[in-house]
């Protein structure tokens, strides 16, 4: 099966594991994507105590979407239906979303983006 993530609002995620984690940013991401797949339902990232600076669990929310694909195109999702049919996945394509807290962080990035003073 062809699997594609793609990660939106890493910097928020790299920023996390740069102040809890003592393992690098690729080892989380990995860690990340099998999280993600052993429970698709979870919505958070679970950093573990033997991975963290200061021993202790940290977690992160995001936001996490699969859509599943059959051999033609077509995507797979809407109940049984086409798996009763035989149709197979062949491909996943899997978006998780590191949202920011509040707006006025949001706001203040999107001023330092295109240069707007207060």
């Amino acid at each position: 099966m062809e699997i594609t993530i793609s990660i939106r609002g890493e910097e928020k995620f790299q920023a996390f594991i740069e102040e809890f984690a003592n393992i690098d940013f690729e080892t989380a991401k990995k860690d990340l994507e099998a999280q993600f797949f052993t429970d698709e339902k979870v919505n958070k990232y679970v950093l573990a105590p033997e991975n963290a600076k200061d021993g202790a669990e940290h977690v992160k929310s995001y936001m996490g979407v699969a859509l599943s694909y059959d051999a033609l195109g077509t995507q797979i999702g809407g109940g049984k239906a086409y798996l009763d049919k035989g149709q197979e996945i062949v491909r996943k394509d899997v978006t998780i979303v590191f949202m920011y807290r509040n707006r006025i962080f949001r706001r203040k990035q999107r001023k330092e983006r295109h240069g707007i003073q207060e």
